[in-house]
């Protein structure tokens, strides 16, 4: 299946084609430019040109960053960025999908530790203040209350004004179209990569209604690539929760108490104790939706990454801490520094390319 690319509010004119794989036709797609965009209070705003890319001539030291999506896990990007403030690697644009979007926004906007003290401050039960439930809509959740917790800090911040360029990933559900937001409201667009489907409501942007980005592309590799980076590196937080074999060969669909003729592959008593309290318990619908969305995600991001790899990936061992356990933001944001810091010397290498004299 073909997913073609949008870029809204393109600063080309020239028609763009999506990366087919080898032996099928790539599918030609026009460029969406200078296209208003309805933003939360229902108003119209115009998509003016931004950043161009990130090959600046003048400076070429820096690097692209893809973070990827994850719900909670995503707050292991912060720890990400604070390892590479403090060891000084420059950051020259960043590619976010879901909440990869969101602490990239945050980031490059100044707000990221707004963004931190937020995380740290939640709890079970503050999670649930923020979850404005609805039946009535096309998701469990219609978001509004995340989205007015953001104008206290972002307001009316546009991407194309912030430091660097600044790109978030979401996904067409009519078309299953890409849709690279580069310009506009900076709420609109996150939350646009974040409405994981069927938990928030899509997000109507253009005239598209637009869902979690996690579904075409978990990890924006090919987005820093498109923005002509010199060095790309990707924060994978999937590599960890599903990176072993994918196939059960052989298995019975007899249901009883006998010997399996092929037993499962052993597994670390702390991983088998959690996965017996699991199956103790019976999954809510919300959760089995998580659960497959977070299959799908890691299926999709393997296949991607595989074809187009960057130059370095980051991977957080967050594969034991749940994608709505939010209120473990201190651990995931030291998971991150630490998987951050072990790469530390190949980020700072990355960041300096090497300049030949003529």
């Amino acid at each position: 299946m073909l997913f073609s690319t949008l870029k809204i509010g393109g600063s080309s004119g020239r028609a763009s084609a999506a990366r087919a794989p080898a032996g099928q036709q790539s599918i030609p797609v026009e460029p969406i430019v200078d296209t208003p965009v309805e933003n939360s209070n229902g108003s119209c705003v115009d998509l003016h040109p931004g950043h161009g890319d990130a090959s600046t001539p003048g400076d070429r030291n820096g690097i692209a960053l893809a973070l990827g999506g994850g719900a909670a896990r995503g707050w292991s990007h912060i720890g990400v960025l604070r390892a590479l403030d403090e060891s000084g690697v420059p950051v020259k644009m960043i590619a976010g999908t879901s909440i990869g979007a969101l602490v990239g926004s945050c980031y490059l906007a100044g707000k990221l530790d707004e963004l931190e003290e937020f995380a740290l401050s939640l709890t079970p039960r503050r999670i649930l203040g923020f979850l404005d439930f609805s039946l009535r809509s096309s998701g469990l959740i219609s978001g509004h209350r995340l989205a007015e917790r953001m104008e206290e800090h972002l307001g009316n911040m546009r991407l194309e004004n912030l430091s660097h360029p600044m790109v978030c990933v979401a996904t067409e559900i009519k078309t299953g179209h890409e849709i690279w937001l580069s310009k506009g409201p900076i709420i609109d667009a996150v939350r646009a990569s974040y409405a994981l489907p069927g938990i928030f409501e899509p997000v109507m942007l253009s005239n598209r209604l637009l869902v979690d980005g996690a579904l075409v592309n978990p990890v924006p590799v090919p987005v820093c690539r498109a923005f002509e980076a010199d060095a790309v590196v990707a924060v994978n937080l999937s590599s960890d929760v599903f990176g072993r074999g994918t196939v059960v060969r052989d298995f019975s669909s007899e249901n009883g108490n006998g010997e399996d003729p092929q037993p499962a592959t052993p597994q670390p008593p702390e991983i088998e104790s959690k996965t017996f309290a699991k199956m103790g318990k019976a999954m809510g619908v919300t959760s089995v939706m998580v659960e497959a969305f977070n299959i799908i995600q890691d299926r999709i991001a393997r296949s991607r990454l595989a074809g187009d790899p960057p130059d370095l990936s980051i991977r957080p061992a967050v594969g034991d801490i749940g994608m709505a356990e939010f209120h473990r933001a201190d651990e995931l944001i030291a998971l991150g520094r630490e998987a951050a810091m072990r790469e530390m010397d190949r980020l700072a290498s990355l960041a300096t390319p090497v300049r030949l004299e003529v």
